[in-house]
């Protein structure tokens, strides 16, 4: 055990005159036991588990790892001692913790467990702990951070308690038994039919915020109106693969424990309970296969399942959910889409949802304007048998033509690879591409993420000490990367299957919605971007090759074009989704020249002059004024701006339901928050297995969930392969003034990992093709 025992002085302020007079402390013994959780009495309710049936609690759910203890006055409630944190290391202890309070005053004791943060109350500063001074202020203050739970991870709920009134002597025991801060949430998914394949559960509008006293007020029960959020308030979410059932105790239920959300009861006049929810009301997601498509299912736990609301705090709420197979609510179209080997996917081109940058999808493909309307569809490029022979036209199909947006394209795939295919007008003109990914280990499950906790920064710096802020769910590898984690390290060509590449994604440029297929071969110099440096790529038929290369070879499907050259930059992307577009004044040079800022137009953007777009991937234009900002760097004009908008765009290249992520994220990969002095510095697993990448620890300092970066490299602003056994220069949505991007530079080398790019020039140009990890597009 830890503690700041030894600390029994007055504590003073700047000048000298007390703070807190605690006087001598006498040591006592607390014992501290857990209260059961209260089953919610649930009428008409879909629980497969009788309401009046006691929880089988885990022992997980008992455990406590660190305590606050607060000791106020019984007449004045006024604090008597300092507040004082207690790291427990054995639960053993929790029935005889030794503790030091004031004696001979008849007080109370309070217990706040589990925050997990020991400058939560008292940071040794004046102002800290005075926030606490009363016992009414305590219960006012929230909790330093609010994140949901799963059973299947390490659990530590926040709990709360009081002792009687009792009068401190030498040696005394003062019982505080606690109470759980977060509700448990139990859900089972049934399916009507063998075919039906559950994907994930996933729980939202989960608050951010936790009070030490329930919102709905000490003794006044349970609310039956809407009981507020205070202003700021943000909302997450937390889900279960249905993999992940089989690591739960009891593997038919996904449980999750999250803050109180209270809601109320409303006015149901029989209908839906759905039809009627609060908007801030908590909601349960179930998303399922059924024959080649997925879809969606929302439902809305509570006290019942005709018209409350109500999570309250230490209640447990049980649901079993049916899916018979009737069409739930349609997933809209993306730009890219995972399917299984031997999977089938139905999707409709024209329905598309996102509106972040202001782009209108119809504006590029409509089914009322014939120049805009699909004629046909076929595969572009494909990895050998990703799809297979669509000469026919039977694996890439438009389906009926319906005369709206719900027209659809049906597409049957056969081994692990990617491919793109197109969809295309009378004159053969490619008006939109997809990329389909087809991969068995479900990178776009929810259960599947992991959420990243990153510093809290403002104006004036970026805060390690302070309690982190959550962020979004981090997808479990690269965009189009057939494996989450790659073993071994060696050079020359190594295509997949190989392992030591299964792990790299596809590369795209900044702001383009398309792909590059990554490099294979692993060595360090500047190449060119060919067959002998990728996999093998076919056409439509499945048995010619297409070809590749860094230089202006219209005869390959992938080869460069310079971007100054071109009027209407995005379009000319949209309609040759293989072609790279540099932002350097020749292709294909070398390394040297690569390097040097005066061989690119329009500072290294693939757009010409003129057309530079912040907004591609739904960021915001950056701005001095009306948006939070911070210089990393004054000399080299090096920002953060918080300018990630709220809405993916048309143009980002990820999934439904994902998007690439804000240079935020980047934060917690080092202590500071800024570019790291050694590697001691760099929040990443160093006992990971040798391999082209490193394992990046996402919640914690040096703890916690990991998640694994590959080291890939990158296609620089002329089009050529570099870097493919040491660089990740990952993309995320945000840019800096002058088309600079906030790109993450990662090397097992402390000078050279930049989460804040600025050494060199080449890697921070939008037109440098890299890897791109999605987010979840909410929280």
């Amino acid at each position: 055990m830890e503690g700041c025992t030894e600390e029994l002085h007055p504590e003073t302020n700047g000048t000298n005159s007390p703070v807190l007079n605690e006087g001598e402390l006498t040591k006592a013994v607390l014992d501290l036991s857990v209260n059961t959780f209260a089953v919610e009495a649930q009428a008409e309710t879909r629980a497969s588990i009788p309401s009046n049936i006691p929880e089988n609690e885990t022992s997980e759910e008992k455990e406590v790892h660190n305590i606050w203890v607060f000791q106020y006055d019984a007449v004045t409630k006024e604090l008597l001692i300092k507040p004082r944190y207690y790291t427990i290391t054995d639960q053993i202890m929790l029935q005889d913790l030794p503790v030091y309070l004031k004696a001979g005053i008849p007080s109370f004791v309070y217990v706040v467990t589990n925050t997990g943060y020991d400058n939560w109350v008292n940071d040794d500063t004046d102002t800290s702990w005075q926030k606490f001074k009363n016992l009414e202020q305590l219960k006012k203050q929230t909790l330093p951070t609010a994140f949901p739970l799963r059973s299947i991870d390490k659990v530590s709920i926040p709990m709360v308690g009081a002792s009687e009134e009792v009068e401190v002597t030498t040696g005394i025991t003062v019982t505080v038994p606690v109470t759980r801060m977060y509700a448990k949430l139990k859900v089972k998914v049934e399916m009507l039919k063998a075919e039906m394949k559950l994907n994930n559960v996933n729980v939202r509008q989960i608050p951010n915020i936790c009070r030490i006293e329930t919102f709905a007020g000490d003794g006044n029960g349970e609310p039956m109106n809407a009981v507020p959020f205070p202003d700021g308030t943000t909302f997450s979410s937390i889900a279960f693969a249905a993999s992940d059932l089989e690591k739960s105790e009891d593997k038919e239920w996904a449980v999750f424990y999250v803050p109180e959300n209270l809601q109320g009861e409303i006015e149901n006049q029989g209908g839906n309970k759905s039809d009627a929810a609060p908007t801030n009301a908590l909601v349960v997601d179930v998303t399922a296969e059924i024959g080649g498509e997925k879809y969606l299912y929302a439902t809305y736990p509570g006290g019942n399942s005709l018209n409350n609301f109500n999570i309250q705090r230490n209640q447990v709420y049980r649901m079993t959910l049916t899916i018979t197979g009737e069409k739930g609510q349609n997933n809209p179209s993306s730009n890219c889409f995972v399917v299984k080997p031997n999977g089938f996917l139905s999707f409709e081109p024209y329905y598309r949802v996102e509106t972040g940058g202001g782009y209108n999808f119809a504006d590029y493909l409509s089914p009322h304007d014939e120049n805009l309307k699909i004629a046909s569809v076929g595969i572009i490029w494909q990895t050998k048998d990703c799809i297979g022979d669509n000469t026919n036209g039977t694996l890439v199909q438009l389906g009926e033509n319906t005369g709206d947006i719900h027209q659809k394209i049906y597409v049957r795939t056969q081994k692990k690879g990617n491919a793109l295919i197109g969809a295309y007008n009378s004159k053969g003109d490619v008006l939109w591409s997809w990329h389909i990914w087809v991969t068995d280990h479900e990178p776009d499950n929810l259960g599947r993420a992991v959420t990243y906790y990153t510093y809290d920064w403002d104006n004036n710096g970026i805060y390690p000490e302070k309690p982190r802020i959550q962020g979004y769910a981090v997808m479990s590898c690269n965009l189009g990367a057939l494996a989450e984690n790659q073993k071994g390290i060696g050079t020359g060509l190594h295509r997949y299957p190989d392992e030591m590449t299964q792990a790299f994604g596809m590369l795209y440029q900044w702001g383009r919605k398309d792909p590059f297929p990554p490099l294979r071969n692993v060595v360090s110099e500047h190449h060119d971007y060919n067959d002998e440096h990728t996999d093998l790529h076919y056409d439509n038929s499945n048995q010619i090759e297409v070809h590749k290369t860094s230089g202006t070879d219209e005869n390959k499907l992938f080869h460069s074009v310079i971007g100054s050259t071109l009027t209407g930059a995005v379009r000319h992307a949209i309609a040759n989704p293989t072609v790279f577009i540099t932002g350097t004044n020749d292709v294909n040079r070398n390394e040297s020249y690569v390097q040097q800022k005066s061989n690119y137009f329009n500072n290294g953007d693939w757009c010409p002059i003129g057309e530079s777009d912040n907004k591609l991937w739904g960021g915001l234009e950056p701005a001095s004024e009306g948006m939070k900002a911070y210089t990393i760097n004054q000399t080299n004009n090096v920002h953060i701006y918080d300018n990630y908008g709220t809405e993916k765009s048309i143009f980002d290249p990820c999934p439904t339901g994902w998007r690439v992520a804000s240079g935020e994220l980047w934060f917690e990969f080092t202590n500071t928050g800024l570019n790291p002095g050694s590697m001691s510095g760099i929040n990443y697993d160093d006992k990971f297995s040798d391999g082209y990448g490193m394992n990046m620890y996402m919640q914690k300092w040096k703890d916690g969930p990991t998640s694994y970066f590959p080291t890939q490299g990158t296609r620089v602003g002329d089009g050529g392969g570099f870097r493919t056994n040491s660089c990740g220069n990952y993309h995320n949505a945000t840019t800096d003034t002058d088309n600079r991007v906030n790109i993450l530079h990662i090397h097992k080398d402390a000078g050279l990992f930049h989460i804040f790019e600025y050494q060199f020039y080449f890697y921070y140009v939008k037109s440098v093709a890299g890897p791109i990890r999605c987010v979840r597009d909410s929280k």
